[in-house]
């Protein structure tokens, strides 16, 4: 079974491609699919107790290394 942080490296995934997406339909498919992640990430993490910070459940996580995480509250609204 996938971890909360599979989910959350997969969402982060999902919405950089949506950045450099040329096609609008895609970009927004994308950026459903990482809030699908986030959703599922956030889920396991509240079933296992465990932090809900993206990247607090592994060492060397994307935030210790000074990028900045990209919670779901700031995903960019679905353009339709």
């Amino acid at each position: 079974m996938p971890s909360a942080a599979y989910f959350r490296r997969q969402a982060d995934i999902c919405l950089r491609l949506a950045l450099i997406a040329s096609d609008e339909e895609v970009s927004n498919r994308l950026i459903v699919m990482a809030r699908e992640y986030t959703a599922k990430g956030d889920a396991l993490a509240g079933q296992s107790g465990a932090n809900a910070r993206p990247g607090a459940d592994r060492p060397g996580s994307a935030e210790s290394e000074g990028e900045a995480a990209l919670p779901s509250a700031r995903m960019p609204p679905i353009v339709r």
